[in-house]
């Protein structure tokens, strides 16, 4: 079972694994350095604190390892994007597909969204 939580700036080293690999192939093509990590997690934090919020990420979680990381971004009032990516080692095992149900979840009830 994975949990969600927000990112820390304790998560550059797991991001670096996450964004390696064949994961990388399907999105954005290159490897995260640890500085983009660095970065990557300070514009997380500072999204969480704006108002109104138009982005939350969260990190994947299974047994106390973070393995992936979900973001659900706000293109308008009623409609969101979601996007997600796992680890390599990872894959096969239903763990993103547990972690969008939590986000969709949360996007209809808590942020009322009408389209995702």
């Amino acid at each position: 079972m994975v949990t969600l939580r927000e990112l820390t700036t304790d998560d550059t080293q797991a991001l670096t694994r996450i964004y390696s690999g064949a994961a990388v192939r399907y999105t954005t093509g290159t490897e995260l350095t640890l500085a983009q990590a660095q970065q990557k997690v300070r514009t997380a934090l500072a999204r969480a604190a704006e108002t109104p919020r138009a982005q939350w990420s969260w990190g994947i979680v299974d047994t106390d390892e973070m393995i992936g990381l979900v973001a659900l971004r706000r293109r308008s009032p009623s409609m969101s994007t979601l996007s997600y990516i796992l680890r390599e080692d990872t894959w096969g095992n239903g763990y993103a597909t547990e972690a969008v149900k939590h986000v969709v979840e949360f996007a209809f009830t808590t942020v009322g969204l009408e389209r995702l």
